[in-house]
């Protein structure tokens, strides 16, 4: 009798005691109290990915969603994450999980086609569309790199090719995030993107070397109606980075994060981790971490809650 009962307990806890997950568990993190609890991660890779990653897909949202998370975007430069959302939100759905499309040359470069296929194949979950980021030419030559770069805009104006993607991105009301092109270009892209009546406008880590928006771009963007990101990766970056690739950035301190939400106003701003590399911290750890750091140089937990929750919220439509 006594092993029939061990017998039962034990079925009784491989049924409904472990978790049900598509791959191995995730690195275990204490959460004493939830400095993110609702907040949403728009910039987080993972891999599968070119680039070798801290997390994978699965890992990434059961962190997110450990910490009582609502969202996260997972990126990738070189192939679309829709369809990896569908999947992750299949087995993690305590958390949801949104993809998108980075318009590189491994997906044609500014192609519509590819943007058509990311919402198709991901529904819902398919929702973001970057424009070029490590093909981007203005990415090539501020870090000195060779190669065919890609430009959106020429002399104040969108290409035409641009011009196809804004009106799909209108049309499925997408939300359209700038990459790494220039300011210029940005500031071009804005414009066009206010005339088609895109709702959805994100300029990719804002304060970065790319694009490199002063703070007068940065005032006239949030003006035209675009948030403003701010990735918490720019301050771990510079000649002290964990990640050899990042000491070819400059940094962007929190200190400078600060005075900018400051100046222009959090009801701008979006809050990410860009967060994705081995030595890195894990993203929900940077995310509370970011928090943290911006509360002590004086920004409010109504001002966090704008950056980290309302908006991105209002982005995602959730």
């Amino acid at each position: 009798m006594q092993a029939v009962f061990f017998t039962l307990v034990w079925m009784v806890c491989y049924w409904f005691c472990l978790p049900v997950y598509a791959v191995g568990d995730s690195p275990m993190v204490n959460w004493p109290k939830s400095t993110i609890e609702g907040a949403i991660d728009f910039h987080i890779h993972s891999s599968p990915d070119v680039i070798p990653r801290r997390l994978d897909d699965f890992e990434v949202a059961k962190l997110a969603a450990r910490a009582k998370m609502k969202a996260v975007v997972l990126k990738n430069h070189y192939a679309s994450t829709a369809a990896r959302a569908v999947l992750v939100n299949k087995i993690v759905p305590e958390i949801e999980v949104f993809g998108g499309v980075v318009l590189n040359h491994s997906v044609g470069g500014i192609n519509p086609e590819a943007v058509g296929a990311m919402h198709r194949i991901g529904g819902k979950y398919g929702k973001v569309v970057w424009l070029p980021t490590v093909d981007a030419e203005h990415h090539l030559q501020v870090f000195h790199k060779s190669g065919i770069g890609i430009k959106v805009a020429e002399n104040g104006k969108v290409l035409p090719e641009t011009a196809a993607v804004l009106k799909m991105v209108a049309k499925e009301n997408l939300i359209l995030e700038t990459g790494h092109i220039s300011s210029e270009e940005v500031m071009a892209v804005v414009g066009e993107a206010n005339l088609l009546n895109i709702k959805n406008i994100l300029i990719t880590h804002a304060m970065a070397d790319v694009p490199g928006l002063s703070l007068e771009n940065m005032q006239a963007a949030a003006a035209a109606g675009a948030f403003l990101e701010l990735a918490f990766v720019n301050d771990l970056m510079g000649e002290n980075a964990a990640d050899e690739a990042h000491k070819n950035w400059h940094q962007v301190s929190i200190t400078k994060m600060a005075a900018a939400i400051k100046l222009i106003g959090a009801e701008h701003f979006v809050m990410s981790t860009d967060l994705g590399r081995k030595p890195d911290p894990l993203p929900a750890e940077g995310y509370k971490l970011f928090v943290e750091k911006l509360i002590n140089e004086g920004i409010s937990p109504h001002e966090i809650d704008l950056m980290t929750k309302h908006n991105p919220a209002l982005l995602l439509g959730i």
